[in-house]
Parts: C-alpha cells; structure tokens; sequence
C-alpha cells in the first residue's frame, strides 16, 4: 500500500518539474501567462500521477481520472485559444519585463511554483480518491461524480457563450445565456466540478479531501477569481447595472 506521504511526494516533485519546465518555455516566449495553458493540464499530469499508486481498484478512481482529463483538457483549449496571437495578459505584463534575473525569480515563486502549490492543493480530492483502500459508499461517489460532470459542462456552457458573444463583436455586457443568471457560470462551474470530486473522496472515507475544494472556492471567490474581474468594471455603470439584478455567483431564476 503506497503511503499518503509517498504519493504526495511523487505528485509534488512531479508537479515541480512540470511548472519548472513550463516557467523556461515562459523565459523563451518571454511572456508568463502562459502558465494559465499549464493550469489546466497540470491537473491531468497530478492525477495521472496518484493514479498510478493508487491503493484501491474502484471504478471511480477512473472515473475521477476521466472527469480530471475531460476538466483539464478542456479548459487548457479554452484559454490556450483565448490567448493565442495576443499580447501576454495585464495581470502578468503589470509585473514587470523578464529583463533581470531578480524579476526571473520573482516569476518563478510568486507565478509557477506558487500555482503548483495550488494545483496540489485542489487535487486533494483526487489523491485522496487514489490514496483510499476502502470501498466508496456507491450511491455518494455517484452523486459527486453527477454533480462533478454538470460544473464541467456548465463551466464549458459559459465559456462558450462568452467566446460566441465576443466574436460576433457585440458590445456592453454579456447578460445572456447562463451569464442572464450569475455573473460568473464559469467560476460557479469550477466550484461546483471541485465540490463534485470532494464528495466522491468523502464517499471513501476520505474527510480531507474536501480542503482541495475550499481552497479552489476562497481562491475564486476570495483571491485572484471573482474579485479581480468585479474590481476591473467597479467604474462601469453598465456592468454595475447589470451586477444589482444578477447573482455573483450562485445562479437563480432572475424576473
């Protein structure tokens, strides 16, 4: 039986490896956001690798490796494409040029290993789902992966509908679609898919893999998601309009 420990260590050097790589590529093209690509792959890559040590041969630690891949695929597409051809995001550019070895290593902790702790992080639930020896309770590993597989593909709906409203050149606000009921239907379906996996980890046993899941929900909710775009449109009279009829977060039926 592989330790919690053994597992952790395999995942985190696996994880150090990965950002330290992606952190060069970022040093060649001279742009860091490009560590948003490696986001989402960086979760295939963690439960990849729990998967191979995995302790128990439950049809939900592939499922839980599906539902990660389908995740995390999709979402590097998504943001790869978003990217693509543009000048490097204003998060990253306000930091500063990569033009000494001080702003080298400031990009390396504060941006790749920083979003690698991260990523080890939120994966809890699925390295507690592969760390587990006992069987899952069947009808709450069912439900997680229900509620897992609808914030995917509710996540996936948003992004679509946005990426479709932004290249018809419309203008104002996007208040349509899933966005007509929170102002955010990606990050509420990124929650979601989290807490999702947090139950199936629960269902075996495992209590702390919920941690993962409220760290993705602060992070988004509190950190660097939802504050950073609201605090972008603070100024925007049209978007405010829009934020006093529309939940920030959780959805509703809105008259």
């Amino acid at each position: 039986m592989n330790s919690l420990l053994g597992i952790l260590t395999a995942v985190s050097t696996v994880v150090l490896v990965y950002m330290t790589t992606w952190f060069i590529l970022a040093l060649i093209l001279r742009r860091r956001d490009i560590v948003d690509s490696a986001w989402g792959i960086g979760f295939i890559v963690v439960a990849i690798t729990a998967f191979l040590q995995r302790n128990n041969e439950s049809t939900f630690t592939v499922i839980a490796l599906a539902l990660v891949t389908l995740w995390g695929l999709r979402l590097f597409l998504h943001i790869t494409a978003r990217n693509w051809k543009k000048k490097e995001d204003y998060r990253y550019a306000q930091l500063g040029e990569l033009n000494s070895v001080r702003f080298w290593a400031k990009t390396y902790t504060n941006v790749f290993l920083l979003q690698g702790v991260l990523m080890v992080a939120i994966s809890l639930p699925v390295i507690g789902i592969m760390y587990a020896s006992s069987d899952p309770i069947v009808l709450i590993a069912v439900a997680g992966a229900i509620i897992w597989l609808f914030g995917i593909i509710f996540e996936a709906i948003g992004d679509y509908q946005l990426r479709q409203f932004i290249s018809a050149g419309k203008k104002g606000v996007m208040d349509q679609g899933l966005w007509k009921y929170t102002r955010h239907p990606n990050y509420f379906g990124e929650v979601t898919a989290w807490w999702g996996a947090a139950l199936i980890a629960l269902s075996f046993g495992v209590w702390w893999g919920i941690l993962g899941a409220v760290v993705i929900t602060i992070l988004i909710t509190k950190i660097s998601g939802i504050p950073l775009l609201e605090k972008r449109y603070e100024n925007d009279k049209i978007y405010q309009a829009y934020a006093a009829k529309t939940p920030k977060l959780i959805p509703r039926i809105v008259k």
